[in-house]
């Protein structure tokens, strides 16, 4: 068949919750009018959606014009998974090693002759704020205190084996626990990998703790003050 239009991960029962709500494919899923905006972008967007009582975000990937999808040739073919695909492996491995990671419901593609045109994950809704946004609107003790969960999550992430290669504040989200403390959990993961466990200072877990250096320091020179306390925290932070 030379389209396509499915999902390749769905989570059990979750597939009756789509066709009751009218969104059975991933195109249906990934309407851009479907509810709130989360982000939006040309080429991906996410949307906030109730499905049946699940809360849900859904995030697309579009490759609409030739251009688009040329450029990703070796990532959008019918021999590579979609970002998607990825995204949901990666919240899956965490959650399936004690990892905290918002869950993982469904992820689909769209494609012409194996060429991608869209992908599509929709994830069980996490209620928290992208650090990037959380971390200006809080006192400089719950900053810290932010922060301080990052390095204990990360290096959760590295002790397990997973290397993000995409880590810094916009992907991680954070909320209080229902104390004075703070959780954290990553999404978009497409570029992970796993490595041997308990292995926590190779190349690509120092090139982890870099980029999130970079994203703190970024977030701080565009708000003019300091985010993080004066006193060393994780690796490299």
């Amino acid at each position: 068949m030379s389209s396509v239009n499915q999902w390749v991960r769905i989570r059990a029962g979750f597939g009756g919750i789509l066709r009751a709500a009218g969104r059975s494919s991933p195109m249906e899923a990934s309407d851009p009018h479907l509810g709130p905006v989360v982000t939006d972008c040309r080429s991906s967007w996410v949307r906030r959606a109730t499905f049946g009582a699940t809360e849900v975000y859904v995030k697309t990937y579009d490759y609409p014009t030739y251009r688009d999808r040329v450029r990703g040739w070796l990532r959008t073919t019918w021999m590579a998974p979609s970002r998607a695909e990825r995204e949901w492996d990666a919240l899956a491995w965490l959650r399936e090693h004690g990892i905290p990671a918002p869950e993982p419901l469904a992820a689909g593609e769209v494609r012409h002759l194996g060429v991608l045109r869209r992908a599509v994950l929709v994830t069980q809704a996490w209620p928290g704020e992208p650090l990037d946004r959380l971390l200006p609107t809080l006192s400089a003790p719950d900053r810290e205190a932010v922060l301080d969960a990052v390095v204990r999550y990360v290096e959760s992430l590295h002790r397990a084996g997973f290397r993000d290669r995409n880590l810094d504040l916009r992907n991680l989200l954070g909320r209080r626990d229902g104390t004075e403390a703070f959780e954290v959990v990553k999404i978009d993961s497409p570029r992970y990998r796993v490595v041997q466990r308990g292995s926590e200072c190779d190349r690509l877990a120092q090139r982890d703790w870099e980029r999130l250096s970079r994203s703190i320091d970024e977030l701080a020179q565009r708000g003019g003050r300091s985010l993080a306390p004066d006193r060393e925290r994780g690796s490299d932070l």
